[in-house]
């Protein structure tokens, strides 16, 4: 029956207070499905948010080691019912943060990476107490799910440089040299944006890029060396703008941006 209401999309709105009571139910699966019938559903089930969000920020059962109910429930919520809001000032914004930092621990990368996708809806005030767990995003990947890993990576890489966190900028430069080969000819431009986003406050990092440079130059396991030498230009060509750059964006600390998150 919930996969059924899922594939009604919003038809099935008035099953909702239905759904919502199966989110208690015993059965792990059960509880599953009932979230992604809701988040299938969408605008009209925005009322079941809170119950999906405490969902998401529950710690795991002990039936559910690797947090299966936390990572179907946050991809259901983050990828198919808050992109459907077009505000999220009606969400309890403790719940929301609760379950963005939580969720950011799953041990499935591509979960952590559709929950990753609603930084840029936030503003700094909103952002800041996570800006600590969505670093250690960054730096320490998920155990599974690693084909799925570079978002998360990418988009708090990029939330870090849009508010000039100082951290992001060796982040960075560590991802640009020890990402996964595979398909890093089209990542790689946006890791060097997230760099010279930091303008003259990146000049520190350029003995570091060169080398990166000159490894990309000498090619790279199993990549094929047309593209990694792509990839050197691309680097070459980042080091000459942040030479030249004239600003110096105003950095903040990591650890001043927020004690701990929630």
């Amino acid at each position: 029956a919930c996969h059924a209401l899922e594939q009604l999309r919003g038809d099935g709105a008035p099953a909702v207070p239905q759904l919502r009571n199966l989110l208690q139910h015993e059965d792990l699966w059960l509880r599953i499905r009932a979230a992604s019938a809701l988040a299938a559903i969408g605008r009209p089930a925005a009322v079941a948010l809170p119950e999906l969000l405490d969902q998401i920020a529950r710690n795991p059962a002990a039936d559910d080691p690797r947090g299966m109910e936390q990572r179907f429930v946050a991809m259901a919520v983050f990828s198919n019912l808050l992109p459907r809001l077009e505000s999220l000032t009606d969400i309890d914004g403790v719940r929301l943060q609760a379950a963005i930092a939580r969720g950011l621990q799953n041990q499935d990368g591509r979960a952590r990476g559709e929950i990753s996708e609603i930084y840029r809806r936030l503003n700094y005030d909103q952002i800041q107490p996570l800006l600590p767990v969505v670093y250690a995003a960054i730096r320490t990947p998920a155990p599974s799910g690693e084909m799925f890993a570079d978002s998360v990576r990418l988009n708090g890489l990029k939330i870090l440089a849009t508010h000039h966190i100082t951290e992001g900028m060796q982040a960075a430069t560590d991802y640009l040299r020890t990402q996964n080969p595979w398909a890093s000819e089209h990542r790689t431009p946006e890791i060097l944006q997230v760099l010279a986003d930091y303008g003259a406050s990146a000049q520190s990092l350029i003995p570091q890029l060169e080398e990166t440079a000159a490894g990309f130059d000498r090619g790279e396991p199993d990549f094929p060396r047309n593209l990694s030498r792509q990839k050197a230009r691309a680097v070459r060509e980042t080091i000459a703008k942040i030479r030249a750059a004239k600003e110096t964006p105003e950095l903040k600390p990591l650890s001043g941006s927020g004690d701990s998150a929630p």
